[in-house]
């Protein structure tokens, strides 16, 4: 049963009992602020010391300065806070999102005002101006964390994002490559550049980035593993190394003695290209480099490979579908969900399992004919 304390003057709050615990709540002038812990003091502390340290509402006597705006809050947020726990890239995509299509709209109002209603108009706008489902998920996700974060400051008593709907994506079927066009494609790649970047992408599924910042010191060709930390990524016009983006993206996969042979043959190649290189080559250690040692463009890592496919007849698909493919063979050839997830980096068996068992036709092929089987002894 909840147990009402004693309510304090408005900037002291009051605290109550919830379940094994204490909730204390601090009102001032429409902005909340809360903080749980054990004890009654604690509590209160806590509550209090949110108080004394909120950058953005600045106690005078007994008033308090509460008008931040919607459009300063997330700038703020983004730049001293969440940047330091996402990727530059994401950093970027962020920001692009805030100013071209949620400062418009709900920049100017009040952070302590926002509603249900002031994401939907966010999100209708962007309907609207024909951007796409993915972009608008995206303007969610960032209201949704910004604003989480600004209830776990106590300057806001509940998200309003979760009272809306997430945006539905219209998810393209992936393609994989069959496994007699993967052995045609490496087959017809032997001897070429491109021939281990395809081992890497096709067998074990490496993201472009990751490949691209491949590097030899990363791979032991003695115990035939290659630890993956970091990637490429385009900051600022300037292509730089970068960590990966989660804890489930650092990896040590094992390769195969094949790859491995692919790899220790390349390496004969990338030597000829800094002979040829000469005085303009770039030493950064990169397994697949551009001609003069630094990180090859993605642009042109795409054209090699839809040059490859081209040249075997295989029909035009992204990039991304070489990953796909390294999930479907594995599956299709009896590797479990979890090791799977373990080798493509994903932060799931869930996401694992839904984006390649129902692609894999192998094992359906194999339960049918053991079915068959079983009933016709």
């Amino acid at each position: 049963m909840t147990q009402l304390r004693k309510r304090k003057a408005n900037y002291q709050g009051h605290t109550y009992k919830v379940g094994n615990s204490w909730r204390t709540v601090i009102r001032v002038q429409g902005v909340t602020i809360s903080a749980n812990a054990s004890t009654q003091q604690e509590s209160r502390k806590r509550a209090k010391e949110k108080f004394a340290d909120s950058p953005d509402l600045k106690l005078t006597g007994h008033s308090i300065d509460v008008k931040i705006t919607i459009g300063d809050f997330i700038s703020n947020w983004l730049s001293e806070e969440h940047a330091h726990v996402i990727a530059p890239s994401t950093l970027v995509r962020y920001r692009g999102l805030a100013e071209h299509h949620i400062n418009p709209v709900i920049g100017k109002e009040y952070l302590r005002q926002v509603n249900k209603k002031h994401v939907l108009d966010v999100l209708l706008l962007m309907a609207t101006r024909h951007q796409s489902p993915r972009s608008q998920q995206q303007a969610r996700a960032l209201l949704s964390v910004a604003f989480g974060s600004a209830v776990d400051k106590g300057y806001l008593s509940h998200n309003p994002v979760k009272l809306t709907k997430n945006v539905a994506l219209d998810r393209k079927p992936i393609s994989p490559l069959t496994q007699q066009e993967v052995k045609k494609l490496l087959e017809k790649t032997k001897g070429d550049f491109q021939h281990a970047r395809l081992h890497i992408a096709l067998k074990y599924g490496l993201r472009q980035g990751e490949a691209i910042g491949l590097r030899w010191g990363d791979i032991n060709l003695d115990d035939n593993t290659i630890r993956i930390h970091s990637q490429i990524q385009k900051i600022d016009g300037k292509r730089v190394f970068t960590t990966l983006k989660t804890e489930s993206s650092h990896r040590t996969i094992m390769i195969g003695p094949v790859t491995s042979a692919a790899l220790l043959e390349h390496r004969t190649i990338v030597d000829e290209m800094k002979v040829k290189s000469g005085s303009n080559w770039d030493e950064m250690d990169l397994v697949f480099p551009n001609k003069h040692g630094g990180p090859i463009q993605s642009k042109w890592d795409y054209q090699r490979w839809l040059n490859g496919l081209a040249a075997c007849g295989i029909a035009r698909r992204s990039l991304h579908n070489a990953r796909h493919t390294a999930g479907t063979l594995l599956y299709s050839s009896g590797v479990d969900i979890e090791t799977i997830r373990r080798i493509l980096g994903h932060s799931s068996i869930a996401l694992t399992s839904r984006t390649y068992v129902h692609t894999a036709e192998a094992p359906l092929r194999k339960a049918a004919s053991d079915l068959e089987d079983l009933l016709s002894d």
